[in-house]
């Protein structure tokens, strides 16, 4: 047996001692930058708490779509897909659903306003989630998220065709998947009786009989249906703030906890943002000024309609008017939810719609899930930061310049630069997994 000095032995266990202790302290302590527990727990009162639970998680499932019976079909799924990666359904045949919403910027598009055929006057919303709306585009002028896509088809500005050049391509390259899904096309090939091009208000279409216009009106409903069954599956879930409310209090830092604590709170930002897709999915004045410079000149600014004045009469001038405008034109809509080419088994979900005039420069909140990545921000996309948005809300929106009058909630609300940072902080922790590889390109 070998012995050691006393002096020796007192100084290799004091050295082994300390190795030990620094050990612990370490392990202990982690990332230096994580707050005690306590204080992360502590943060939120019990009331705050209880406000934060009811923004996560998504519901498993969107809610069921009651006009599509077609929605949750997989095979109209992967058709659905095809057709909103091919950009033959254009006037041009260079613009496909996925220009303006595209899966590497979160299905937006990080334009100001989007290009189509020509650039649009309104900011193109991610899709992310969009299956869990009640209203679609900015105004809420489509009640269905299928009905959503065939505005787009048509409009001018966007993809420019006809839905009988749609039901041409349908019928060309994608009869066998079709017929599969939705039965039996017509025979297209007689071009006198189902014409190349044309929808209704042009002589091509207007002069097809009847039976065969309800046949291509059919076909245009059942596109927008099988676009709507894959854009069912673009759900966004699962961010850091979805795990810090599961109980993983480490998945976002002290700092966007704070910003949390604002948006429950000082900020009101829960006020439109509730819920766990954070929208009311309801339509707001904030007082943003317009861009519509002629709109804010037009001595019938407080025109409501009247048997005497309907709301046809303004159909040149609708860009500001938001939901008030938004609301006629979903009435009249022949693929709404209540016509004939809604799958509903219900009638008259509309009948309470009535434009009023506190609906005068009302458009829809968005959805904040996945907000960092969807720049710019608002209707006309005029805020090029989040930043920008929170300063806008800070001052308590534009004194002048909108139509309408501005809700008493958007009110100044002194923030600190410090808890601007922090709100930021927090909206950058709602930005969810990324979409599985195989529903972000053609099937």
């Amino acid at each position: 047996m070998v012995h050691y000095p006393t002096s020796c032995l007192s100084r290799t266990r004091s050295a082994f001692c300390l190795f030990v202790f620094l050990s612990l302290f370490f392990l202990n302590c982690g990332d230096l930058s994580t707050p005690p527990e306590d204080e992360k727990d502590e943060i939120f009162t019990s009331a705050e708490w209880e406000l934060i639970q009811r923004l996560s998680p998504l519901p498993a499932n969107p809610p069921p779509s009651l006009t599509n019976r077609f929605s949750d079909n997989p095979q109209a799924a992967t058709l659905g897909q095809r057709l909103f990666f091919d950009r033959r359904f254009s006037l041009s045949g260079t613009v496909a659903c996925a220009t303006c919403h595209v899966p590497d910027r979160a299905f937006s598009d990080g334009k100001q306003t989007s290009i189509g055929i020509d650039r649009g006057n309104r900011n193109a919303p991610t899709i992310l989630n969009s299956a869990y709306n009640r209203w679609y585009f900015w105004d809420g002028r489509k009640d269905s998220l299928w009905s959503q896509s065939l505005a787009a088809l048509e409009g001018l500005k966007e993809h420019g065709g006809t839905r009988l050049q749609y039901a041409h391509l349908i019928f060309i390259y994608y009869r066998k998947s079709y017929e599969t899904i939705f039965g039996l096309l017509p025979d297209m090939s007689n071009p006198e009786r189902f014409p190349p091009w044309g929808k209704p208000g042009e002589p091509t279409f207007d002069q097809m009989s009847t039976s065969d216009q309800n046949e291509v009106n059919r076909i245009f409903a059942n596109i927008g249906k099988a676009i709507e069954a894959y854009e069912r599956r673009l759900i966004s879930r699962d961010s850091p703030f979805d795990q810090f409310v599961a109980g993983y209090s480490a998945a976002i830092h002290l700092e966007a906890k704070r910003g949390l604590k604002i948006f429950i709170g000082k900020g009101r930002c829960i006020f439109c943002h509730d819920g766990p897709n954070f929208t009311d999915d309801d339509f707001h004045n904030l007082g943003l000024q317009s861009n519509d410079t002629e709109m804010m000149l037009d001595p019938q600014l407080n025109f409501i309609p009247t048997p005497q004045h309907p709301i046809d009469e303004l159909t040149s001038r609708t860009d500001a008017w938001g939901r008030f405008f938004a609301i006629g034109q979903l009435l009249k809509d022949s693929f709404n939810s209540d016509s004939n080419y809604s799958d509903n088994q219900a009638t008259n979900l509309l009948k309470h719609l009535t434009p009023l005039e506190f609906h005068l420069g009302q458009f829809k909140t968005p959805t904040l899930r996945n907000i960092a990545l969807t720049a710019p921000y608002s209707h006309s996309g005029r805020f090029d930061s989040l930043q920008a948005v929170i300063d806008f809300y800070d001052r308590g929106g534009d004194t002048t310049g909108f139509l309408g009058v501005k809700e008493g909630t958007i009110i100044p609300l002194h923030l600190s630069q410090q808890e601007k940072s922090d709100l930021i902080q927090f909206l950058h922790t709602l930005t969810g997994q990324p979409q599985p590889t195989y529903l972000t390109h053609v099937p």
